[in-house]
């Protein structure tokens, strides 16, 4: 198991690099480097800039991931967290990659592509709330949640399929809208599922179970 981790994480971590390498003597001098609302580039910088994304990304996400995981106080709650950094990671390392394509292609075409990456990415905690113990580091982590078990146990079994449901909205955003519409439509979507677990954890009734305040 780990070392199909290891192999994971190595996939993701060299992706941006040998993307960026594979395409960096075809990219103009000057490239699009910032984008407007609807994906159309408004913004341009060297292309050199583009190798600081995962220079700087990638190893910063792993040193977090990494020195949450040691921290975490339960030992048989480690696997859950390599998990969940490793849809970190996947997350960053696609994220960055779309960043390059953007500054090759010259658009992104109404930013689908982010509209499906974000989805992917709820998607893929809604998958693991449900069985994320409370802890100081990862999840939902608000005060109801963190000064009761229950709460943080009801609250993450709750979001586990919002935020499932809410990353098919937004893969199908991504897929079948076009224009500034997925922008509205992505924002609108990631707000929901980000506020209404949180409104629910406010309106659990209290207890007496906290550990982490």
């Amino acid at each position: 198991m780990k070392n199909s981790i290891l192999l994971i994480s190595l996939l993701f971590v060299l992706l941006p690099f040998l993307y960026l390498a594979s395409v960096y003597g075809g990219l103009p001098d000057q490239i699009p480097i910032h984008f407007d609302w609807k994906g159309n580039p408004d913004g341009w910088g060297p292309k050199y800039i583009l190798w600081f994304l995962p220079t700087v990304g990638i190893p910063l996400v792993l040193l977090v991931m990494s020195a949450i995981t040691k921290q975490m106080p339960e030992a048989e709650d480690q696997p859950k967290q390599r998990r969940i950094g490793i849809i970190t990671l996947a997350f960053t390392s696609l994220m960055i990659c779309y960043i390059i394509y953007g500054a090759e292609a010259g658009s992104y075409a109404g930013l689908g592509g982010l509209s499906i990456l974000f989805g992917l990415f709820f998607a893929a905690l809604g998958n693991y709330f449900p069985v994320l113990r409370q802890n100081a580091y990862v999840g939902l982590r608000v005060p109801p949640t963190l000064k009761s078990k229950e709460k943080w146990r009801k609250t993450h079994r709750f979001a586990g399929p919002l935020f499932l449901l809410g990353g098919v909205l937004l893969v199908l955003n991504g897929l079948l809208l076009n224009g500034g519409a997925i922008t509205v439509f992505m924002l609108a979507i990631i707000a929901i599922i980000s506020i209404i677990p949180i409104v629910y954890a406010y309106r659990l009734p209290d207890d007496n179970d906290g550990d982490y305040v």
